[in-house]
């Protein structure tokens, strides 16, 4: 039996223990341990800090932007209204949630949720990233002993059925982030109940009244979080056609100002290499492109209102369009709406329509709170009924 197996057999056996908790004692522990996580100068983070660093490749400003981004919404009331609301456990058994390389902190959508529900958990830790999920429950744990029982990380090599195959035969359920192969995978060999989150991007759109200061300022901070690394990332905005030109330069600017306020992480030759083929394509096709540094922001003037996919690195394109854009081609792959100035109702339909889960105003798409349900998927009723 491996490791992994030895530890979801002692989490499926210890369900009642996690039941038998009050809520005042698991918010309490909750709420402790991530305010230590949000606070940069906390010893857990001083702790973490340099492991996490150099896994995620983000700035420091960048890491506890993107952990705030995270984590903030999850305190106080809206932890308690999710740990008070009536799904639960009620069986023995244990739940596996694979998590993905990025962003960090994402053990925090699915741990409270589980917390929520009584459910015990085995998080799998990607090898790319496997310090924060670890760090956390070990620091939730010294503060409520009683969770060391319920939850626990480990780390293997995906894909090895020795070790995964008797895991996905005996949770109750299987949750799963990743890229199109990992999940592909996953939902071919897990034998029971899956839900899964697959690879996403998000987009802008910049309406009648809008702002063009404020909305580029937002829809900036929403590109530069994370590096343009997560599902809610925006990688294109729709403006209408009179403003496309202004906001194109006014988001640009608002990049090159967030490049010092949030410098941009290390960078690979891939990704530096994907911008000079963006900028150079723009050049063969006399689109306005405005842009410094490789890794501080790429802002592209398109004319054509199909969306094509970012190289990264804070690129964003600039789509001018009347009406409802073409999604055909993305349904199921998006995520986020940051809206700056009027979404007309058949325009939101349409992102409804094509997958779009949240919508929020442009500079808080990726501030999400305990009450966001990712994909409209209801976590905790999916723990409790397993």
């Amino acid at each position: 039996m491996s490791a992994p197996q030895t530890t979801a057999r002692g989490l499926a056996a210890a369900a009642r223990t996690l039941r038998a908790i009050p809520d005042n004692e698991l918010l309490a522990a909750w709420n402790d341990t991530l305010a230590a996580f949000l606070d940069p100068g906390s010893p857990e983070r001083r702790n973490l800090d340099p492991d996490l660093l150099q896994s995620t490749r983000l700035s420091p400003a960048g890491l506890d932007h993107g952990l705030q981004s995270i984590g903030s919404g999850m305190l106080g009331e809206p932890a308690a209204a999710e740990v008070r609301r009536p799904h639960r456990q009620k069986e023995d058994g244990f739940s596996l949630v694979v998590l993905p390389a990025e962003p960090p902190g994402l053990i925090l959508q699915s741990l409270l949720p589980a917390l929520a529900a009584r459910a015990p958990v085995l998080f799998k830790s990607a090898r790319a990233e496997p310090h924060f999920a670890p760090a956390f429950l070990s620091a939730l744990g010294r503060r409520l002993p009683a969770l060391l029982e319920t939850y626990a990380v480990a780390t293997w090599t995906g894909g090895d059925p020795e070790v995964e195959a008797p895991l996905h035969a005996s949770a109750r359920l299987v949750v799963a982030y990743g890229g199109e192969e990992t999940v592909g995978a996953l939902q071919t060999a897990a034998s029971g109940r899956i839900v899964t989150f697959g690879p996403k991007l998000s987009l802008g759109w910049v309406g009648p009244g809008a702002d063009l200061g404020q909305a580029a300022r937002g829809m900036a901070l929403d590109i530069a979080t994370f590096d343009q690394r997560g599902c809610l990332s925006v990688h294109a905005v729709f403006t209408e056609p009179p403003i496309a030109d202004d906001f194109s330069a006014a988001l640009a600017s608002a990049l090159n100002e967030l490049a010092t306020e949030l410098p941009p992480g290390n960078t690979d030759p891939a990704g530096r290499a994907g911008v000079r083929l963006a900028r150079e394509d723009a050049d063969l096709r006399c689109l306005n492109w405005h842009g410094n540094k490789l890794d501080a922001g790429t802002v592209i003037l398109e004319n054509d209102v199909r969306i094509s996919p970012s190289p990264g690195l804070r690129t964003v394109r600039v789509h001018p369009a009347v009406d409802v854009p073409p999604l055909e081609d993305w349904k199921g792959r998006l995520q986020g709406l940051a809206v700056a100035g009027d979404l007309p109702p058949a325009v939101h339909e349409a992102f409804v329509e094509a997958g779009v889960s949240r919508f929020a105003p442009a500079g808080a798409l990726q501030t999400t709170d305990a009450a966001w349900r990712n994909d409209g998927i209801d976590l905790a009723a999916e723990f409790a009924r397993g």
